[in-house]
């Protein structure tokens, strides 16, 4: 990947500093040295925490640069940026952390919470972010690339079957594929089956799939690689079972009109065995000739309960 948002650092608006510390993850799995999972082998962790109130909720993630420059959005209307150093090839250390507001398309902040409920990201080309909201559903872009955090919401269409999902669940994945079509697919928008419901779309031309669900998870993100394969971020949280995690994958050549993909499960972790969170974000990134995998995690801003964490492995289909 190439660097893609560097530009917004020379802009008028750049992100307000903060004051992030990384305290190391050493491990993925808890009480051992296991460092291949799968196709995943660990590739290191950081729990990051802040005075500044403001920071936590980040629901979509985004890396570059050879891996060293990160871009991440808060369902609070907020850009997180930062920059990822490395040592002996394994995540170390988070620096330069900066928010600020994610601006509507009159280029003010959004009017509250529901409306800045910024849930899932894409680049769409260099310096071209685009962002889809939940709770008051809406797709657009911003072009940080030119104008910084300056940049206003840009509405841009999709598929207006998202809207029936339910409050708070409509969309939580989105992504592009190599067609340069988009792909986005619903939290808890299902049909009589129970399948999650999946778009394709490129200008006003959507064509809608089904994803099978996995046990009690929910998709909480995507990633698109550069050969077309999709991978899934999904969550098992609740208020009555501890939190888990899994990751499955599909090509995108299977979501065609109408059909149902099973994806195929290739990692799951669950508290207390393994060290993950209420994990919402995940992105790709190339580093030192391999694909890189970092998830996040959202602290819903409970810092008393919750962590805010990047996870990176190496991924090997």
């Amino acid at each position: 990947m190439t660097i893609l948002w560097t530009a917004c650092q020379h802009a008028p608006a750049r992100a307000e500093p903060i004051t992030v510390t990384a305290a190391p993850v050493s491990s993925f799995q808890n009480l051992s040295t296991n460092t291949e999972f799968g196709p995943f082998s660990w590739r290191g962790g950081l729990s990051l925490t802040s005075p500044e109130t403001k920071f936590g909720g980040l629901s979509g993630l985004a890396l570059s640069g050879n891996c060293e420059s990160l871009l991440a959005i808060s369902d609070a209307g907020r850009w997180f940026e930062a920059k990822l150093t490395y040592a002996d090839g394994k995540l170390s250390r988070l620096t330069d952390g900066g928010l600020s507001p994610m601006l509507d398309s009159k280029g003010r902040p959004q009017r509250g919470k529901v409306w800045g409920d910024a849930e899932a990201m894409a680049v769409t080309s260099p310096g071209t972010i685009a962002v889809a909201y939940e709770s008051r559903v809406r797709f657009g872009t911003y072009d940080i690339g030119a104008k910084g955090f300056a940049s206003p919401f840009q509405p841009m269409p999709y598929p207006k079957d998202i809207d029936r999902g339910p409050d708070n669940g409509e969309v939580e994945a989105l992504g592009v594929l190599p067609s340069g079509r988009f792909i986005a697919i619903a939290e808890r928008n299902r049909d009589a089956q129970g399948n999650i419901r999946g778009w394709l779309w490129k200008g006003k031309s959507p064509e809608a799939f089904f994803v099978s669900r996995y046990g009690g998870y929910n998709i909480t993100d995507l990633t698109v690689l550069a050969d077309g394969t999709v991978l899934t971020l999904e969550r098992s949280f609740s208020t009555t079972t501890l939190p888990g995690m899994a990751i499955r994958r599909f090509q995108s050549s299977e979501a065609t009109r109408n059909a149902v993909i099973a994806p195929e499960l290739i990692l799951e972790a669950r508290v207390p065995f393994f060290a993950i969170d209420n994990m919402e974000g995940i992105a790709a990134c190339e580093r030192g000739g391999e694909t890189r995998i970092t998830v996040m995690s959202d602290n819903n801003f409970n810092t008393s309960l919750q962590r805010t964490l990047l996870l990176q492995f190496a991924y090997k289909p």
